[in-house]
């Protein structure tokens, strides 16, 4: 996914005082200054959307000013650690990863969740078993090309990233993404995950074909535009917001089935806006507000209760395909990845074209 850092401030907000002779004066409602929200988040094209989609109708239901902090997951988690002691955010954004790792550390606040709106309507996966916040934000992981460069010839599994058709034409991601890749092969291949010495001999006989590793998502959309390659492992979400610029991407489930990439707010420890916390999460499984997300965004409605258009959940998955898709081990990605990370610098990518 794109990724800034700093701090965003929308607009000001006017308060309205009456003065004169009380007899004279018209009539004024008072409205109260806003409550500040601060959370770290993901900037760029991902926010946009978002305040569009969540944070804005937040606001205004609430009278509260979301006041963002931008940065990637682990930045984040890294922020959130540092300030243990005296936090400066409310809430936080992480993936499943991350959210495991700062459980560990005691970095979050539960959650009741009987004061989150709509949380009795999403995909029971979704909870958090140990009472923190539920996951908000659901994304699958499969393959993603060009429909016009890939007409006739789509890609239907992982596997097929290894066919002749595609040579010169496979993007990988690279140090941002080897922890996701790794395990998702080896499933592919062997039908399990930590089957890790299958996925690098894999990897090693699809070099030949790779043309680019992509970074972030900025990275791989501009790749995407520019022709570098035109099929990928990469995610229904970023996909969904490239397609709106323009770019003729599709998503596909892979046959083996994708990967839901779960995200979500956490509360800060020692918030003292938890109330808060708790109706922002429920925002986000707001029906309106989720065909919004799916629209501008790219993400899967998490509320179970809502449609959307047979086009648009084909780009991103049906009922259907989230019941059969995979969930990462990231049990197993959290304790080996500085490991995968030098074998993947030392076998794979001295192996890329230059």
């Amino acid at each position: 996914m794109t990724n800034r850092s700093g701090t965003l401030t929308r607009r000001s907000f006017l308060t309205t005082t009456t003065t004169g002779v009380a007899t004279l004066a018209a009539p004024s409602i008072a409205r109260a200054q806003p409550t500040d929200l601060i959370i770290g988040v993901n900037g760029g094209s991902d926010y946009e959307a978002m305040y569009k989609a969540v944070y804005r109708p937040f606001e205004q239901k609430y009278n509260v000013r979301i006041v963002p902090v931008f940065g990637d997951y682990a930045t984040l988690l890294n922020r959130v650690f540092a300030e243990r002691n005296r936090p400066t955010l409310d809430m936080v954004l992480t993936f499943q990863g991350t959210w495991d790792v700062g459980k560990r550390e005691g970095l979050f606040e539960k959650v009741n969740y009987a004061n989150i709106p709509h949380v009795n309507e999403i995909y029971p996966f979704l909870h958090d078993k140990d009472g923190y916040a539920p996951f908000c934000i659901l994304t699958a992981w499969g393959l993603v090309y060009n429909e016009f460069a890939g007409k006739g010839v789509a890609p239907t599994s992982l596997k097929d990233l290894w066919l002749p058709r595609f040579a010169n034409q496979v993007m990988l991601g690279g140090i941002y993404h080897y922890s996701i890749h790794l395990p998702a092969f080896a499933y592919a291949w062997t039908g399990n995950q930590a089957d890790i010495d299958t996925a690098f001999k894999k990897i090693t006989e699809l070099m030949p074909s790779v043309s680019a590793f992509y970074g972030l998502s900025s990275d791989a959309q501009s790749k995407f535009q520019e022709g570098v390659g035109s099929v990928a492992p990469w995610f229904a979400n970023a996909a969904q917001r490239v397609r709106n610029l323009g770019v003729p991407l599709r998503f596909r489930a892979p046959e083996e089935g994708a990967f839901l990439y779960v995200g979500g707010l956490q509360a800060v420890k020692g918030t003292k806006k938890l109330d808060l916390v708790e109706k922002l999460i429920g925002q986000f499984y707001d029906p309106e507000g989720a065909v919004d997300q799916a629209k501008l965004n790219g993400y899967i409605p998490c509320n179970q209760s809502v449609k959307l258009d047979a086009d648009l959940s084909a780009q991103l998955l049906t009922e259907e395909q989230i019941k059969i898709s995979q969930l990462w081990d990231w049990d197993l990605i959290n304790s080996n990845q500085e490991a995968w990370l030098k074998r993947w610098n030392a076998e794979i990518r001295p192996l890329l074209r230059s």
